[in-house]
């Protein structure tokens, strides 16, 4: 039984041999095919070349498929290293061939024009995604070089020495791009109209091809990075062209699958990305520190400068200026830091801008009361500190900002008033001028000496310190109530003596009327009973 299983797995291993050997004879079948085919390549008319490339390069691809299975079924497979010999000698004629093709197209766009340079320019521009494929593949090849113990030191040389002169070409190219495009900028501002859409239309094609290039130095300089070569120089190009140290100076590859692989992918992305990342919240942050420091000292300056203007600006309006100043340049930073971690700034302000007209429709109330606030800051009715009566309220007036104001009343509440409220309604400003009439009214009896009485209230006004001698108080008799002779006094004060001499002088008057026997009277009635007999 036991020479019985033996014997079955001998059979199956040599039928598993005799299959990988099979299917090596059929790589190299085909790689027979592949170079009869790579001939007719090199021979055919400029028109057919794409056509018998592209069967090449998928019979290929079927090729390479098959070598990669192989190495991880069975890398000792007889005859397998040739197959990858052959697979790399293949890869260096496609890109000889390639570099061939694109000098030819690079001589024709010059000579070209119109229709004619567009057709021959995006010709030129597939022909080094093409190459950048062949490039990828080489190294591949390499890789699988390595595996199975083939010296590719010389292909390797090579090859490297190709992509150091590619990326000096693509740097260049990119280099006179852009200088294109800075001499249509240039132009733009003197040309006329209909020259400026042309010009438009020129740097768009120009922005394109760069992107392009860009593109195509990106996966040369990744090549080159991962074999150790110093590409510090592109890095730089790279990102002043773009902008942006992430995806143009980084290879970021990430690729969303599988749930039970997101794990896994997310940990390469994190590892590949963490410099970038580091190194773009640290521009953020400092952006943000910078502005910060500017927008502290704008609004210094700005506070400085509104307070000693000549035009005398209301502490209200002079909040507002050193607010807004500060708030503009803050807004300003943001928006430089957010270009820096690579969010496009037009769509953003784009979208700002329809939302600020959705929010305008819906927040109709709070507009009407940003505009009661200018309103408000334009005419000034009253500033901070001014004690006003509003809507029957009286208070201080304690902060404003374009949409509500806050009075402190007299009891220590605050209370927030909508503008729109305030400025719709009779604005009583208590403080704003510098003097005020306290007016009050006492009252002696019907039988009380009235020139008395009047003398005892001129003297208590004259001899308050409190009480203005210019305009002059007024004492007169006012009116002949019920139950007494009523006296209207009035003297002038400093706005803020106000409640003192209402108080101290009441009081004194009250001291003074019962120390001269003058009666204060109050109201009172006489009952009068009548009999009357039956």
């Amino acid at each position: 039984m036991i020479k019985k299983y033996f014997a079955a797995l001998l059979l199956m291993m040599s039928m598993m041999a005799s299959a990988y050997a099979q299917s090596v004879d059929s790589m190299v079948t085909v790689q027979q095919e592949l170079k009869e085919r790579l001939v007719q390549l090199s021979t055919a008319d400029p028109a057919d070349k794409l056509f018998f490339e592209d069967v090449l390069r998928r019979k290929n691809d079927k090729v390479r498929a098959d070598i990669e299975l192989q190495l991880q079924e069975n890398p000792r497979a007889k005859g397998l290293d040739g197959v990858v010999r052959s697979e790399m000698v293949l890869m260096g004629e496609l890109l000889q061939l390639s570099h061939q093709d694109l000098v030819e197209l690079t001589k024709a766009v010059r000579k070209a024009k119109g229709d004619e340079k567009d057709d021959l320019e995006f010709a030129a521009q597939k022909r080094l995604g093409i190459m950048d494929m062949y490039y990828e593949e080489a190294f591949k090849t390499l890789s699988w070089g390595e595996t199975l113990n083939i010296d590719f030191t010389k292909e390797k040389t090579a090859i490297l020495k190709e992509l150091t002169n590619r990326a000096d070409l693509l740097a260049n190219i990119i280099h006179y791009l852009e200088s294109q495009k800075s001499d249509i900028a240039k132009r733009m501002q003197y040309a006329s109209v209909e020259k400026k859409d042309l010009l438009t239309q020129d740097a768009t094609n120009l922005s394109e091809r760069v992107s392009l290039m860009i593109a195509s130095l990106e996966v040369t300089t990744a090549l080159m990075e991962q074999n150790n070569i110093d590409i510090t120089e592109y890095k730089q190009l790279i990102f002043s062209v773009t902008g942006d140290i992430n995806s143009d100076v980084l290879d970021i590859g990430v690729a969303y699958g599988l749930t039970e692989e997101w794990v896994t992918r997310f940990k390469d992305w994190a590892v590949e990305n963490a410099p970038s990342i580091i190194v773009k919240l640290v521009i953020f942050s400092l952006i943000l520190w910078v502005t910060s420091f500017l927008s502290r000292l704008a609004k210094t300056a700005i506070k400085k400068s509104v307070s000693h203007s000549k035009m005398k600006f209301s502490k209200l309006m002079q909040e507002f200026f050193v607010s807004m100043g500060s708030k503009f340049i803050m807004m300003i930073g943001i928006l430089i830091a957010l270009s820096q971690i690579g969010i496009n700034l037009g769509p953003l302000l784009t979208g700002f801008g329809v939302a600020g007209v959705v929010i305008g429709f819906a927040l109709k109330d709070t507009l009407s009361n940003f505009a009661s606030g200018m309103m408000i800051l334009i005419y000034r009715p009253f500033d901070v500190g001014d004690l006003v009566d509003l809507g029957g309220i009286v208070g201080k007036v304690n902060r404003m900002n374009l949409v509500s104001t806050t009075i402190k009343t007299v009891d220590n509440q605050n209370l927030i008033f909508p503008n729109n409220k305030i400025w719709g309604d009779v604005i009583k400003n208590v403080t704003i001028e510098t003097e005020r009439r306290v007016d009050m009214v006492f009252g002696i009896g019907y039988q009380d000496d009235i020139e008395k009485a009047k003398a005892i209230f001129t003297d208590i006004l004259e001899s308050h310190p409190l009480v203005l001698k210019t305009p002059e108080p007024m004492v007169k008799l006012h009116t002949l109530n019920e139950s007494s002779v009523d006296f209207i006094v009035r003297p002038w004060v400093k706005t803020d003596d106000y409640w003192d001499v209402y108080w101290e002088v009441t009081e004194t008057v009250k001291k003074r009327l019962d120390a001269e026997g003058v009666s204060i009277p109050f109201p009172q009635r006489d009952l009068h009973i009548y009999k009357h007999e039956a």
